[in-house]
């Protein structure tokens, strides 16, 4: 199940709608449905997605595995899905590799 969220993330990422990192995704306009926090972020970038997370009141969910490594993108802690309905097809699927945060 994990690989159909690594599709929707991919499918966000090739048609542009994903951003990463967290001064990449404080400077969006918009809503942004989804965000997508590292397991490994430290308590810094957890109070910043926190952060955003209400600013865009976005839905925030913790990876397993390492964001950097889905996204492809080198100490990447942090990343957004800026798609309404990808957002929704990750949080339908949500597994054991993917957590809502804070539960």
């Amino acid at each position: 199940m994990a690989d159909k969220i690594r599709s929707y993330i991919g499918f966000a990422i090739k048609s542009g709608k994903a951003r990463t990192g967290v001064n990449a995704i404080a400077t969006l306009k918009g809503k942004i449905p989804l965000l997508i926090l590292c397991s490994t972020a430290s308590e810094n970038t957890v109070k910043d997605a926190v952060k955003l997370s209400k600013k865009y009141s976005a839905a925030m969910i913790v990876s397993k595995d390492l964001v950097a490594e889905i996204f492809n993108k080198e100490n990447c802690k942090l990343a957004a899905i800026c798609d309404q309905s990808l957002a929704n097809a990750i949080l339908d699927n949500l597994n054991d590799k993917f957590v809502k945060f804070g539960g």
